[in-house]
């Protein structure tokens, strides 16, 4: 069943051309794939149709989780009940992600709210009343090293990737805030990150020049991660794991940023608790697992892996709703700002 979902080498290097450059032209993809840009443009409509890969945008990880408030929350559930908790949390914009895991914890969440307050709210006052929760534990993130929009299906080659070099997303100026006027945009774009000026005026009620202007604002500015993401079933790295470590605080800022060049990491952030690093990485077999902590203990030696888990069931990613195999197939957008859905707030 799945071969199926199997992309050829030009679908892979489509995707990773966007994965670099998630708003380029389909003249300058074309370029640099030599084929035509209509070509290019609707073998991505075929391929994002499929729910195979996406082109999404939120508030920029990094920054979030210094400015405002952004958490990983373990979940335990009664058996019975997990479906209707992880349906539950499906809906809620502040929930990026659901993860159902092997061990250690039900589900582990991705959850970014506007303060510490309001997360609490959310853990104390929604989560835990929820039926079918037994318990839950949260490890507020301190400091992101690298976060999945940096990951790559390495389907390029070196000239590819030079010339895509000048499209790296900037490096965060200012105080690193989300004007209040451009969340509607950001939200808009968490459907599609490619989105026109035009469509988006369309769909936030501004005008097509202010659109323009606030587009170009929060891009340059790199309040925004754009994220070409796909689905892990086609990606030749259908197994996700999550490393929990502990690593000795005058050595966390050396060892984090060394560790976050294997291409096997998706993301790494310190965190707060006894552990204070969780890494999550992508693999190519399950035996992958013990070749990596191998690696890990060799190259990391005041890296301590304290716990591991493999990802059975990923059921939401950024915003972005999976099916069985990783699929895209609905958004509920990233949204700091909404309130409660009513399923968690009865």
């Amino acid at each position: 069943m799945q071969d199926s979902f199997n992309l050829d080498e030009g679908d892979l290097a489509l995707i990773h051309v966007l994965q670099i450059a998630p708003r380029a032209t389909w003249t300058e993809i074309g370029k640099v794939l030599d084929i035509n840009p209509v070509t290019a443009a609707r073998r991505w409509e075929r391929i994002r149709a499929e729910g195979l890969a996406w082109v999404t945008a939120y508030p920029k990880l990094s920054v979030w989780a210094e400015r405002n408030c952004l958490a990983f929350v373990e979940v335990d559930c009664e058996p019975s009940a997990r479906h209707h908790v992880v349906n539950a949390l499906m809906r809620v914009p502040q929930v990026a992600s659901v993860s159902q895991v092997g061990s250690g914890r039900d589900l582990f969440l991705i959850v970014v709210f506007t303060d510490l307050q309001a997360l609490s709210r959310f853990v104390l006052d929604h989560l835990s009343r929820l039926s079918g929760v037994r318990g839950t534990r949260t490890h507020t993130a301190t400091h992101f090293y690298s976060e999945a929009s940096k990951w790559r299906l390495q389907a390029l080659g070196a000239d590819q990737r030079t010339h895509l070099a000048r499209h790296a997303q900037p490096r965060t100026v200012g105080d690193g805030l989300l004007p209040e006027s451009c969340r509607d945009l950001v939200l808009a774009l968490g459907d599609d990150g490619r989105r026109t000026a035009t469509e988006l005026a369309d769909l936030t009620s501004m005008s097509v020049s202010t659109a323009r202007r606030r587009l170009e604002r929060i891009i340059q500015n790199g309040l925004v991660s754009f994220r070409c993401e796909v689905a892990e079933i086609i990606s030749g790295w259908p197994v996700i794991a999550h490393f929990w470590a502990s690593v000795p605080p005058g050595e966390l800022e050396m060892t984090a940023r060394t560790l976050v060049t294997l291409p096997e990491i998706r993301m790494c952030a310190a965190m707060t608790g006894t552990d204070n690093l969780l890494v999550i990485v992508w693999l190519r077999s399950l035996g992958d697992s013990h070749r990596l902590e191998e690696k890990l203990a060799e190259r990391f030696p005041a890296l301590k892996l304290t716990e591991r888990a493999v990802v059975l069931r990923m059921t939401k990613r950024m915003g972005w709703l999976l099916d069985d195999f990783g699929r895209g197939v609905g958004t509920v957008p990233i949204n700091p700002w909404a309130g409660m859905p009513e399923a968690l707030v009865r």
